[in-house]
């Protein structure tokens, strides 16, 4: 009798083991490249429809068939289409070097200006071409020249807005084509296994994905906020990224969007465990900070008020990239590798 109480004792003090239902199970790294598979094309679709948009837009303008405004709208859209497209910078756009053909950022030594001073002393029609501007400097291809030609506003945009809103649909569906056709990236991820040069496992692009969401973090921390914030003794407002159309907040904003796609539709589920639900919401206090900043970047860093809320901004950054490392990854079985951004 005796020992029967005693047995019933130390089964009370021993800690309780977790069923086999409770115990976490791996990770079906399978299903998750298929559901973040959906996310990528999603975005990259959504940046090809935008950009092409764009495009007719600008050829209606310089026809004189359309609005100013409405160029600056559909420019807007393809920016904010393209900002969660920033962090994947591997696949078609390393292989296509469309990480600098589409955002020559940061620009540190004023190349866009002087490429888009150069590509005026070209005849209207090869400004107008498309094909043209495919062979010109990578920065005079993109989002932050047409920027300055449609917000400087010192001479008219046209015709060289035509070229270079043409040549940036080109690129993206060049960039949606590589991913997404027969052949494509997408098709490479799909067929990870030894025989695979780039995925020797489906494990590895969960990786490289979990990867790109910390680069995400270090491009709005150290770039967007970082550089124009500079010292408290001397901000640097044009460094802000698209500070001439005042863009720079939402385009954070949308590549922490970006980054909930990837967790909330991507990772989450039930296809990893355990399922941090919880981390879309940082995700989003962390957009709900910058719209709390009460203006654009340029303005705000020259505030002593408002830049306080960006250092808050970037200490936000900060814990989210610590509770990625400390729970995401693990959850999800993995690291962060390399990053497009390391030894900046």
């Amino acid at each position: 009798m005796k020992h029967l109480i005693l047995s019933g004792l130390l089964a009370c003090l021993l800690p309780v083991t977790a069923s086999a239902a409770d115990a976490p199970r791996p990770t079906d790294h399978k299903a998750m490249q298929t559901r973040v598979l959906g996310v990528l094309e999603g975005q990259f679709g959504a940046f090809q429809t935008a950009a092409h948009q764009l495009s007719g837009a600008a050829s209606a303008y310089c026809a004189q068939a359309g609005s100013l405004d409405t160029v600056k709208a559909t420019f807007r859209d393809t920016w904010l289409a393209w900002a969660p497209l920033d962090a994947y910078q591997f696949g078609p756009i390393e292989t296509q070097g469309a990480a600098l053909t589409v955002n020559f950022f940061p620009d540190k030594k004023g190349f866009v200006s002087r490429a888009l001073r150069a590509s005026r002393k070209l005849s209207e029609a090869d400004q107008a071409t498309p094909a043209v501007i495919a062979k010109r400097s990578v920065a005079t291809q993109g989002l932050p020249a047409i920027e300055r030609l449609i917000y400087d506003g010192e001479t008219s945009p046209c015709p060289l807005l035509v070229g270079i809103t043409g040549n940036l649909a080109n690129v993206s569906s060049a960039l949606y084509d590589g991913w997404f056709s027969d052949g494509g990236w997408a098709d490479l991820v799909r067929t990870a296994g030894p025989d695979n040069p780039t995925y020797l496992s489906d494990e590895e692009f969960t990786k490289q994905i979990y990867t790109a969401l910390g680069f995400s973090i270090l491009r709005i921390k150290e770039h967007r906020l970082g550089r124009p914030l500079g010292t408290f003794e001397r901000a640097f407002p044009k460094r802000a990224e698209a500070w001439r159309s005042g863009l720079t907040n939402e385009i954070i904003n949308a590549q922490l969007g970006g980054m909930i796609a990837i967790v909330d539709r991507g990772f989450a589920g039930g296809l990893f465990n355990p399922t941090h639900a919880w981390i879309v919401q940082v995700i989003r206090d962390t957009q709900a900070r910058v719209d709390k900043i009460g203006a654009p970047i340029k303005d705000a860093v020259e505030d002593p008020t408002m830049r306080v809320r960006i250092e808050g901004l970037q200490s936000k950054l900060i814990y989210l990239q610590r509770q990625l490392d400390q729970d995401v990854g693990p959850g999800l079985g993995v690291e962060t590798g390399f990053s497009a951004g390391d030894g900046d």
